[in-house]
């Protein structure tokens, strides 16, 4: 059982630092690209009218910019999708960090009821579009 956990934690602590290699990888992509210079390599177009993800990125490189106004122009929902990548990342990071065998079963279920919690808040104005 105690060669079970170690791996369990070692594998869990990887994902981890892989999640966090994904979301900071989405920091530097709107951190490169300004909505401003119209430089984004994802066009802005949707095929379906209207499409409750469009401007999403660019929203994402004004919050860079910390220009807050001109994200929530760009989408409405790009404030609390951006906060959850935020979260995650830093989440992920820390996790990967104090995990041990001892304590893996509640940092495990926290985890999965605050990044659930978290995700139905931020995600819930393009997962319940009218």
């Amino acid at each position: 059982m105690i060669l079970q956990n170690n791996i369990f934690v070692k594998n869990y602590k990887i994902i981890n630092l892989l999640f966090a290699g994904i979301f900071g990888m989405v920091f530097l992509y709107s951190g490169i690209f300004s909505a401003q210079k119209n430089n984004h390599p994802i066009p802005s177009a949707c095929i379906v009218k209207p499409c409750a993800s469009t401007g999403l990125s660019r929203g994402f490189s004004e919050i860079m910019r910390l220009n807050f106004n001109s994200a929530q122009k760009y989408n409405k929902n790009s404030i609390p999708i951006f906060i959850f990548f935020l979260f995650q990342l830093i989440l992920r990071l820390i996790l990967a960090k104090i995990l041990n065998k001892r304590n893996i079963k509640t940092i495990l279920f926290s985890d999965i009821a605050f990044s659930v919690l978290l995700y139905i808040y931020s995600f819930s104005g393009l997962v319940f579009v009218n």
